[in-house]
């Protein structure tokens, strides 16, 4: 099961992470569960 959440997070770092997004092919939120779970192991 997956959560909906909103952030607030600095416009300039927004765009610099859609744009990677699109590039690599992922969703955003797919590349910050990554990110997460590297985080807590």
């Amino acid at each position: 099961m997956r959560k909906t959440t909103s952030l607030k997070i600095d416009e300039n770092l927004w765009k610099e992470v859609k744009i990677k997004c699109i590039k690599d092919g992922i969703e955003i939120s797919e590349f910050l569960e990554k990110i997460i779970k590297r985080a807590l192991k």
